[in-house]
């Protein structure tokens, strides 16, 4: 059950940076907590010379980019607890080398260090404030510990170790225990772990290594799924389906209404243009009347006594025959725009969110069809009564 905590070393002005920074990480690479320093790793830096490379990268930033404020920030520590008994050190300090390594997304330098001293293995990450190249600081931004939480949840469900119950998985269980006398598909926290068939592919003449992968795959797909529900409020099967096809309805609306506006903005524009186009030709189209409708003339113009008389035919379409002022026109073509424009973002938005949903949806289709096809083997190979065999006399 991994706790985690995002703690900010500051500078204390009493104290150079370089004691503050050794301070911390010779508290966190204790020879009597890290068992002889046996569980330690580092990422863009010697593990000799931490202190020193993380000073260097300061040193640019200040010279290039500004100089340091007042209560700054030299480094951050992370805090990653495990529940007793649930891991070993070794693997302890990789998956906080992977928190790190996903957290700072690479580039950050940062050390890890495993302390086994007390009854829960403990992981401890310091990295530095300034990037490994020394053109931007870590920005601790809003909710920057949740997203922390939700790093090390993932590696941890990936992992097969449990993480810290949340509301939401509280209110799975006790949604589970008022339906399961229910019919109908009810989302269990334990069930979300096999979403690929290994004994199947096992059985085909896979090896070991595809063993590893597909266990490993299906992890990661548990982790996925359970932080999607959970980010989503959604604790059933069904109310996952509701809220894809509440999706569509929705989808669909706002696509007719952007539709209409479009027809409209085209009918428009098409008016506009004619209104244009009428006003320009119409000399040469009186002029043309007045030569008698003349071929020669029309040879010479025909280009703009087309034009003249297509935007005419334009006109003939209009409701009451009573053609609107070029501005109005402008006027309403401009609030049909921005009429349009939060449909369409929202239209846009609504599609991509509903391909998570579906993907979600799909995932646990093909985990609840597993499970019934598990139950069905299950019934099959239970023996009955009838077909016991007969004692031996």
């Amino acid at each position: 059950m991994a706790a985690t905590m995002l703690i900010a070393l500051h500078h204390v002005k009493s104290k150079s940076v370089a004691e503050c920074l050794n301070r911390s990480i010779d508290y966190v690479r204790d020879s009597r907590k890290t068992e002889d320093e046996k569980y330690v790793s580092t990422y863009g830096c010697d593990p000799n010379s931490v202190t020193e490379q993380f000073l260097l990268s300061r040193k640019i930033y200040e010279d290039n980019v500004r100089k340091p404020h007042k209560n700054d920030v030299i480094a951050y520590q992370i805090r990653q607890a495990f529940k007793p008994g649930e891991i070993t050190p070794e693997r302890a300090n990789e998956i906080g080398y992977e928190l790190a390594m996903k957290f700072t997304k690479g580039k950050h330098a940062f050390i890890v260090t495993t302390h086994t001293d007390k009854h829960h293995i403990h992981n401890h990450v310091v990295f530095n404030a300034v990037a490994i190249d020394g053109k931007s600081r870590f920005r601790n931004f809003y909710f920057c510990g949740m997203a922390l939480s939700r790093i090390s949840d993932m590696l941890c469900l990936e992992n097969d170790l449990s993480v810290i119950e949340s509301r939401y998985e509280q209110r799975i269980k006790s949604h589970g225990r008022k339906n399961s006398h229910s019919s109908g598909h009810n989302l269990d926290y334990n069930s979300l772990s096999f979403l690929v068939d290994i004994e199947k592919k096992m059985r085909e003449g896979k090896g070991k290594g595809y063993e590893n992968w597909a266990r490993k795959f299906n992890l990661k797909q548990r982790a996925k799924v359970l932080l999607f529900l959970e980010e989503h409020g959604i604790s059933s099967f069904e109310e996952l389906v509701k809220k894809t096809d509440s999706m569509d309805a929705e989808i669909e609306d706002l696509n007719n209404r952007v539709k209409e506006r479009n027809q409209k903005m085209a009918d428009n524009k098409e008016l506009q243009n004619a209104i244009i186009t009428y006003s320009k030709t119409s000399d040469i189209y009186t002029a043309y009347k007045k030569s008698g409708y003349s071929k020669k003339f029309l040879a010479e113009h025909e280009k703009e006594i087309r034009a003249h008389q297509d935007a005419k035919s334009v006109f003939e379409k209009i409701p009451g025959g009573k053609i609107p002022k070029l501005a109005d026109l402008r006027r309403e073509y401009g609030e049909l725009i921005e009429a349009n424009r939060p449909d369409f973002q929202q239209y846009v938005q609504l599609r991509k969110a509903r391909k998570d949903y579906l993907i979600a949806r799909k995932n646990l289709e093909l985990l609840l069809s597993r499970e019934e096809q598990e139950k069905e083997e299950k019934a099959k190979a239970k023996p009955c009564r009838s077909s016991r065999p007969e004692a031996s006399l």
